[in-house]
């Protein structure tokens, strides 16, 4: 499970395409999100690798498996391509560690589209959630 992996693990996955539990292809690893207060994985970002084609979205760490040459993700190629997206930061190179952040309401969507709890519960309401991000792809 990705939620256990370390950083030198997540970066392995350069190259992984994303495959959801249907068997469709739905794009590749862009981003792992991890939380900026507890430092644990929590989103994937993932990206259909074609320039400014379809918008990069957010799937939960949590219960997806690597096998093989594939990330493999327990939701429908219909609930990951639905699912809220983001904005990619710029100039993020390869292995670099960088802040960005995601507004509350967006993340809240996240876990309801997926119908999942949040990992992290925060003690209060945020605008928004700050998350470092790792780039472990390059397109």
């Amino acid at each position: 499970m990705l939620h256990t992996y370390d950083f030198e693990q997540l970066r392995e996955l350069s190259g992984h395409e994303v495959v959801a539990e249907d068997g469709h292809k739905v794009g590749y690893v862009d981003l792992v999100f991890r939380d900026d207060d507890t430092g644990e994985p929590e989103w994937l970002g993932i990206w259909d690798g074609l320039p400014d084609t379809k918008p990069r979205v957010l799937a939960p760490i949590r219960d997806v498996d690597v096998d093989a040459d594939a990330v493999r993700v327990p939701w429908t190629a219909d609930q990951i391509r639905n699912a809220p997206s983001y904005e990619p930061p710029d100039n993020l190179a390869i292995g670099q560690d960088q802040t960005v952040e995601i507004d509350a309401e967006t993340e809240r969507a996240a876990y309801a589209h997926y119908g999942i709890e949040p990992a992290t519960q925060r003690d209060e309401p945020a605008e928004v959630i700050r998350f470092r991000v790792w780039r472990i792809q390059s397109f």
